[in-house]
């Protein structure tokens, strides 16, 4: 358990570092986020290609081993960055990219020390949660993301987003990282799942109340 944790916590540490996205985005407008954005997913698309046709090796440590002949989740991660900067208001965005970022690093921690925490890989058939406890974990996490984000000044381009909104984020996002969704039997990447939802939810209720 305690190598696996290691193990994850290097993973999840490079993880966290998207958090930079969102933190970089605070000061930009949105134009010249997408633009900037656009060509790190374009570099990394490059990248990603190159390494697929065995052209280049990554370091094992970022990636897992059913990543090494599929796209791995850092690509995911960077287009649902762009997806949610281009969809979303850039306060729900900023938040949205943090959960993805915080959130599911310090839930697939939990996940190592928690029975029965991965779910992705079980029978596409059924219909798998994850253990409450990860999914306590990760809505805990994204709702003190919401709190951190409320006591910070907005810049002159973003709105105030009232603490309900963020927390029907974190179930957004709860509910991204605990469901494994999988479209014609495949999985779809939380990476992907987590900021739309969250997002998603966030725009919502902010139209809705």
């Amino acid at each position: 358990m305690i190598p696996l944790f290691l193990v994850e916590l290097r993973r999840k540490a490079f993880h966290a570092t998207g958090s930079l996205i969102p933190i970089v985005y605070y000061f930009l407008s949105r134009e010249t986020a997408v633009i900037g954005l656009s060509a790190i997913n374009a570099v990394l698309l490059l990248i990603e290609w190159l390494r697929l046709n065995d052209k280049i090796k990554l370091p094992e440590i970022l990636l897992r081993p059913h990543e090494n002949k599929e796209v791995a989740a850092y690509i995911y991660f960077q287009i649902a960055a762009l997806i949610s900067i281009l969809a979303f208001e850039k306060t729900i965005a900023i938040a949205a990219i943090l959960m993805l970022a915080l959130g599911d690093a310090t839930s697939g921690l939990a996940g190592t020390v928690i029975t029965g925490g991965n779910v992705r890989d079980q029978n596409a058939r059924k219909l798998a949660f994850k253990p409450l406890p990860i999914i306590a974990v990760m809505f805990g996490i994204c709702v003190l993301i919401g709190l951190v984000l409320l006591s910070l000044p907005p810049a002159p381009d973003m709105i105030y987003v009232p603490f309900h909104v963020y927390a029907a984020g974190a179930i957004g996002a709860a509910l991204g990282d605990a469901i494994p969704v999988r479209i014609l039997g495949r999985r779809i990447d939380d990476n992907l799942i987590i900021p739309l939802v969250s997002g998603s939810f966030m725009t919502a209720v902010m139209w809705l109340f």
